[in-house]
């Protein structure tokens, strides 16, 4: 047999993508079509369904690797789908074809390869496509680096000649995707690609094809722009010969590719109507019955799915070799159960297993030390507590580990009354907690958050009071000075934000310092690095500040064990956005000697309820890194003036008020020209897949072309230079604690315009700023949390919308205002400036009790020098 062969590869669930693909081959290239294959990676279709395919299919087992077994059993899908290529290429050359090319499912093709025809012609053994020709320096994802982490050449393509040559690259291919085909970016892999990198090197007649048209796809389009003329489908003036639409989501055209953030659908030009066409296809093809076949090797043999962490487990510690579907698909877990080699061994195991997870979870090796016998000990306990709900292991995976804990919790409750010990019977409940979660939801809410409590407090060591004080503190003397900063150091949020903040002015005030990672509910723990040795260790210092809001207080000490807290001086820095502070809340007072706050309106909210001192300790405002982009790098118009409002999702829409922002800018400026009259940008953080009313708000702004929406995340230097970009900010909110997003553009000289009423009162006045007029309403059931008998501010729009046209038509007035705002930001918010007055407290609290092991003279003072970010603060992602 001679000629070309055409195949793809997938798992059934992906059968409407591969037909489409055989359809777009057989319209473009109807010869090329009558040599197309699939290659599935998944068990036998019924002989049915496998006749009513339009083209031959090639099961993955019977490719002739005496491996096969094993990889199945090792690699998730998309890994094997990648790892069968180079040995489904040489099955095809023993089948007789002189020439075989691979598409990824997810390609269309347009035109007929012909210069992929024209370079075998010419000598060529193989031929590759870069992932992108041009750099990609806008900041978007994904970017060159990204590039190189993943591979230069994109493998949904690849063609190949049989000569002895090539066929010694291919076997070299396939000798490597035994074992290393795996997503594993920290070691250089990503699955077969990277591998590639090296064949013009090992292989001979390389050709690397640099048509433009040819796997055209989000990672490439940003220079190759997709038009259309008649019926021809061009990228510049070059026909476009095959697109690659990876990333796109069936039934939802108003995804482009979830892989990236650099288009949307809107975006993307004529290209919007090649994907509807694409979509309609991949339905029209059967995709929502293919999608409902499940992956045959997901399960054992007895049905049950096999969790991911079992695959990774079993490919870190076992070679690849040739092995029965029978052997390998039985339930053993014998394996995970050993203990792990790359930890010390102790009296509880760390199995292969948790170490794997641990490795795995930056959030879990930041909190947890394996070297120290007490890390691990905690680390066994959230294992047990974890290892079913998020990783889906059954108990018979992690014997040794249950029975070291019950081993050393009989041991460490030894007595007359071992078995009635509360903290051995509370760590017992906690170990079993999976056995009575059905019986434990059928009480009623209240009943189970108090049962909760009580139960994590008396296993962590407390008394029935919890972390709660009771009576006069006896303060420890012996203590080493300094502050151990407790908080969600690692979030996504704007308490994370605060909490780093902190740690930057009480390293600033020369004040020894130790930092504590907790988790924060509900935002992304993993996403901002912590350095400075954050641990989940207790603090050695005498002074704790707790950077948790008031609402999670109680339940966030009482999971502390009591000897963390015991003879240590307690702050609590909490941030709250309305005039009433809760009554709920108030037994976090019970927890702490002292509280900071960001604002005299937070204080003053709470300086009534309690007569423990409450101050206020304002966020500092550093001077922050800059990506240093340009309007272009956002696609940013760069005449036009334009006004930022950013808020979080994950914060209350009520209160930030985004969309009297709009209404305030239509106001101002109703007939403006999109082209050239003043715009509105809307940053959101956070998505919207959680967020109806932020899936509202996109949908009111999205039709009106003055409005720029950005929803995608922006690092830290991202976010300070898309606010310098902007030449106005504008927060009509209904109440701040603080308002840190107006802070930050003051800092940076713009004119701010802002409710004048809550937390920026402290600083945003006539002199500096644009405060704007309102009245206070009622706070309406569901707009936020604790809102019986609470007011907040309603913007008067009409005194917005003036103040936004004053803003665009009087420079001279904006920028004297702006100068001004700057200078204070500098001289009363920087860090230098809010180091004073933590080091001016925290000597206070040191004197008062800790005497005599106290001594003012022998305490320098803070740095005089402004130190703007402190290492631990630089690239972190911002909270917007």
């Amino acid at each position: 047999m001679t000629g070309c062969a055409y195949f793809t590869i997938c798992s059934a669930n992906y059968l409407a993508y591969a037909k489409t693909l055989h359809a777009s081959l057989k319209a473009s290239d109807p010869k090329a079509a009558k040599n197309f294959r699939i290659v599935l990676v998944d068990g036998r279709l019924d002989s049915a369904d496998e006749a009513a395919l339009p083209c031959p299919v090639i099961y993955a087992e019977d490719l002739g690797i005496p491996e096969f077994w094993d990889m199945a059993f090792r690699y998730s899908v998309m890994e094997l789908n990648t790892a069968v290529k180079p040995a489904a290429i040489l099955h095809l050359m023993d089948q007789g074809f002189e020439r075989v090319t691979y598409l990824d499912p997810d390609i269309y093709v347009l035109k007929p390869l012909t210069h992929v025809h024209e370079a075998h012609d010419a000598g060529a053994q193989v031929v590759l496509t870069p992932h992108s020709m041009k750099p990609l320096e806008d900041s978007f994802d994904p970017d060159d680096v990204r590039l190189m982490r993943t591979g230069a050449y994109n493998l949904g393509f690849v063609s190949c000649a049989d000569y002895p040559e090539c066929r010694a690259l291919l076997e070299w291919w396939h000798r490597r995707m035994l074992a290393d085909c795996r997503v594993d970016l920290e070691n250089g892999l990503f699955v077969d690609q990277k591998f590639m990198d090296l064949a013009p090197s090992y292989g001979k007649d390389v050709h690397i094809l640099q048509h433009p048209g040819y796997n055209v796809a989000y990672w490439n389009l940003a220079s190759r722009p997709i038009t259309k003329s008649g019926k021809r489908w061009k990228t510049g003036r070059h026909a476009l010969h095959f697109f690659h639409f990876s990333g796109v989501v069936p039934g939802d055209p108003s995804v482009f590719s979830k892989h990236q953030n650099r288009f949307t659908v809107d975006d993307i030009g004529p290209l919007k109507e090649l994907l509807a066409t694409y979509l309609d296809e991949i339905e029209a093809q059967g995709h929502s019955t293919y999608r409902e076949i499940g992956y045959s090797y997901g399960r054992y043999a007895n049905g049950r799915p096999i969790p991911g962490i079992v695959r990774r487990v079993y490919a870190a510690h076992t070679p690849s070799s040739p092995a029965r579907r029978e052997a390998l698909f039985q339930p053993n877990h014998a394996l995970l159960d050993v203990p792990a080699e790359d930890v010390p061994r102790g009296r509880i195991p760390v199995t292969r297993v948790m170490s794997q997870i641990w490795k795995e979870r930056p959030d879990l090796y930041r909190s947890f030390h394996l070297a120290d016998e007490n890390g691990r000990e905690a680390f066994c306990r959230w294992f047990l507590h974890a290892a079913q709900r998020e990783y889906g292991l059954p108990p018979e995976a992690y014997t040794s580990v249950s029975d070291a804990i019950d081993t050393v919790d009989k041991v460490r409750y030894s007595g007359p009354a071992k078995v009635l010990s509360p903290r051995w019977m509370a760590n017992t409940l906690m170990q079993r907690s999976s056995w009575l979660r059905s019986a434990y939801r059928m009480l009623p809410h209240n009943m189970r958050v108090n049962i909760r409590e009580v139960v994590v407090r008396t296993a962590s060591g407390h008394s029935s009071k919890g972390a709660r004080l009771s009576g006069a503190t006896v303060f420890d003397s012996t203590l080493p000075e300094g502050c151990g900063i407790y908080g969600y150091l690692s979030a996504v949020s704007g308490v994370g934000e605060g909490a780093r903040r902190m740690a930057d002015l009480v390293s600033a005030a020369d004040i020894e310092t130790s930092l504590h990672v907790m988790t924060a509910p509900g935002h992304a723990s993993e996403a901002v690095p912590v350095n400075n040795g954050a641990t989940a260790d207790a603090s050695p210092f005498n002074t704790l500040i707790f950077h948790i809001n008031a609402d999670q207080f109680p339940r966030e000490l009482d999971r502390l064990p009591a000897n963390w807290l015991r003879g240590r001086y307690r702050i609590g820095y909490w941030a709250w956005e309305l005039a009433e502070f809760p009554k709920a809340w108030l037994r976090s007072l019970d927890y702490v000697h002292e509280v900071w706050v960001p604002s005299e309106f937070v204080k003053n909210a709470l300086q009534s309820k309690t007569d423990k001192p409450v101050n206020v300790v304002p966020h500092p405002i550093p001077q922050r890194r800059d990506s240093g982009e340009s309007r272009v790098g956002f696609g940013l118009p760069t005449e036009q003036f334009l006004f930022l409002c950013s808020l979080d999702l994950k914060s209350y829409t009520s209160r930030k008020n985004p969309m009297a922002a709009y209404k305030a800018f239509c106001k101002a400026f109703p007939d403006s020209d999109p082209e050239t009259g003043p715009r509105l940008v809307v940053k959101l953080h956070s998505g919207l897949e959680d967020s109806q009313s932020g899936r509202d708000l996109v949908t009111e702004l999205a039709n009106d072309r003055r409005v720029i929406l950005i929803d995608v995340p922006l690092s830290n230097e991202r976010y300070a230079a898309l606010q310098r970009l902007c030449d106005g900010y504008i927060s009509l909110h209904r109440a701040e604690g603080f308002g840190m997003n107006i802070a930050e553009c003051m800092q940076l000289g713009k004119p701010v315009i802002a409710t004048d009423y809550s937390g920026n009162c402290d600083y945003l006045t006539d002199d500096v700023g644009y405060p704007v007029r309102y009245d206070l309403v009622p706070v309406r059931p569901g707009d936020y949390p604790q809102p019986d008998g609470q007011v907040w501010a309603e913007p008067d729009l009409d005194h917005a919308a003036d103040i936004m046209r004053r803003i665009v038509d009087a420079p001279s007035e904006v920028a004297e205002k702006a100068y001004a705002a700057q200078v204070l930001m500098l001289e009363e918010f920087s860090v230098s400036a809010i180091a004073r007055t933590v080091h001016e407290h925290y000597s206070r609290i040191q004197k008062q009790h800790f005497q005599p092991a106290f001594s003012e003279a022998n305490r320098p003072a803070p740095r005089a020098e402004i130190r703007e970010r402190s290492p631990q603060s630089q690239d972190q992602p911002s909270s917007i």
